[in-house]
């Protein structure tokens, strides 16, 4: 049994032996031979040397030839000796120069040791828990991260025994646990788990599915959106931070009170880093619509804009390339991932022999109902809603529009007709939005023009007369989305249409 035991830490040693090698290679530059010779001394890092021996390297010489016979080789066997008597302290490193060793072959057991001996320190605790998370290495310094049960111990254990590192002309270990290295560590692989919804799921796991469904597909879009080649990347990647942050919404009363609340600050943050860039886009694509209607003689009337709004973005994007490379959306990233990763964390919890309702079956129909309450309560105000008003009526369709799609995979197939006449009405008032922003933002840019060029000779005033028919014709298109959406909306809030969805939820 303590044979067995022996040998399984053996293993674990070893193990964390050869991650450090690798991890490490930048800086020792030794190769397979090494590797191999390292992965040999972790082998019997703990066993005895043979008694009876006067001489302790004959000893060591002993211990490789009955342990490691089939392995060792005339290559590697003095430099293995050499490294297994650093390791058992049968010679001290200032004596390897004694040893009959190239000066390659010193710095080769040397550097072995060193490692060696942080292996062993980070399985101090002998219950081989403890991992290597991150290693950080450079000219300069090395961060080990660990972690585990144990790696508090462990890892005061690997600081100490990282004197043979620094001491041989290696950058200085630091050696954290990652408690301690918190905001230093990656985000961790997302749990690779099927997030189709089904009708006997909680409602908060149901939530915690569609959230990391979505969550996926905004990471997906991050190297494009950091690239800027396709500014589609960008636009699919704050559409994904916005249906979470609506999920936050929806699934909110099946967690406990101010569960979501940290990771709801991270996507607020993230989706104002996003929003300030993707909508100079919307403007900029508008505007070029726009410009290929004009004679090729009056397009050049709208560079001044495009100008002002390309330096803008500039500014925006560069922002928001700092805040996707901060430390705050990192800490975002990685607790956010930790929560998606941990089903029934933060769920709220049922008291005993109370029977509340839990499950989607039994809930996604009273939040479909709600979400389409609150739209309905529009109906009157249609005929004279002002701007503010359709603009409040075009997010809570969107709220509706993405809870019947949370609810998809549960739903009759009668969702989709739902969905896409959702996405009509939401269209309008989107484009209906785009127009109202746009002529503000216009008109924001002809009064600081006007103002920058009053004090000019005439002759030196550049004309904006085109920049101006612009904002009469955003205003326009403007009158007429607000003009019509009646007729948009009679045809979107009528019996036949809620009774389609009521198909749809009845199958649950």
């Amino acid at each position: 049994m303590e044979s067995q035991s022996i040998h399984s830490r053996a293993e674990f040693v070893t193990h964390l032996a050869l991650s450090l090698f690798d991890r490490t290679q930048p800086l020792h530059e030794l190769g397979a031979d090494s590797r191999e010779t390292l992965s040999l001394a972790a082998m019997v890092f703990n066993h005895r040397l043979p008694k009876g021996e006067k001489k302790p390297l004959k000893a060591v010489q002993k211990l490789i030839r009955a342990e490691l016979h089939e392995q060792v080789t005339a290559e590697n066997e003095e430099v293995l000796a050499a490294l297994v008597s650093i390791q058992h302290r049968v010679i001290k490193r200032k004596a390897i120069d004694r040893l009959d060793l190239s000066p390659l072959q010193q710095r080769e057991a040397l550097t072995l040791a060193a490692i060696l001996n942080v292996a062993i320190a980070l399985d101090d605790s002998k219950s081989q828990s403890t991992e290597i998370q991150l290693v950080e290495a450079s000219k300069d310094g090395m961060l080990l991260v660990v972690g585990g049960p144990q790696a508090l111990l462990d890892a005061a254990a690997a600081q100490n025994s990282a004197r043979l590192w620094e001491k041989i002309g290696y950058p200085p270990m630091t050696v954290l646990e990652t408690s301690q290295a918190e905001e230093l560590l990656p985000p961790p692989a997302l749990a690779d788990i099927d997030t189709t919804l089904l009708p006997e799921d909680l409602l908060s796991e149901a939530g915690r599915k569609v959230m990391l469904r979505q969550y996926k597909e905004m990471l997906a879009q991050e190297e494009g959106t950091i690239l800027g080649a396709d500014i589609e990347a960008l636009h699919d990647m704050r559409v994904a931070s916005r249906r979470m942050r609506a999920a936050f919404e929806v699934f909110d009363p099946a967690f406990e009170p101010q569960a979501l609340k940290p990771y709801l600050r991270g996507l607020r943050a993230t989706g104002r880093a996003l929003g300030q860039v993707r909508d100079l886009d919307v403007f900029m694509e508008k505007a070029h619509q726009y410009l290929q209607t004009l004679p090729e003689g009056e397009q050049g009337g709208l560079q001044p804009l495009f100008d002002e709004w390309s330096a803008q973005r500039e500014t925006a994007r560069a922002a928001m390339l700092t805040f996707l490379s901060s430390d705050e959306y990192k800490s975002f990233k990685r607790k956010y991932t930790r929560f998606l990763n941990s089903p029934g964390l933060g769920s709220r919890a049922v008291p005993e022999n109370l029977v509340v309702p839990t499950l989607v079956r039994e809930l996604a129909p009273v939040l479909i109902a709600e979400r389409l309450a609150v739209v309905r309560a529009y109906d009157s105000l249609v005929p004279v809603a002002s701007l503010d008003q359709l603009h409040a009526l075009r997010i809570d369709i969107k709220k509706l529009r993405y809870t019947v799609e949370y609810f998809r995979d549960v739903l009759g197939k009668e969702a989709e007709t739902i969905i896409n006449e959702l996405k009509g009405v939401q269209d309008h008032l989107g484009n209906l939005n785009d127009a109202r922003v746009a002529s503000l933002l216009l008109q924001d840019f002809l009064t600081s023009h006007y103002a920058n060029q009053a004090e000019l000779p005439e002759d030196q005033r550049v004309n904006v007369v085109a920049i101006e028919h612009y904002r009469d014709f955003r205003l326009a298109e403007q009158a007429e989305l607000v003009e019509s959406f009646p007729r948009v909306w009679a045809e979107f809030n009528r019996p036949k249409l809620r009774q389609v969805l009521a198909k749809a939820v009845a199958v649950l």
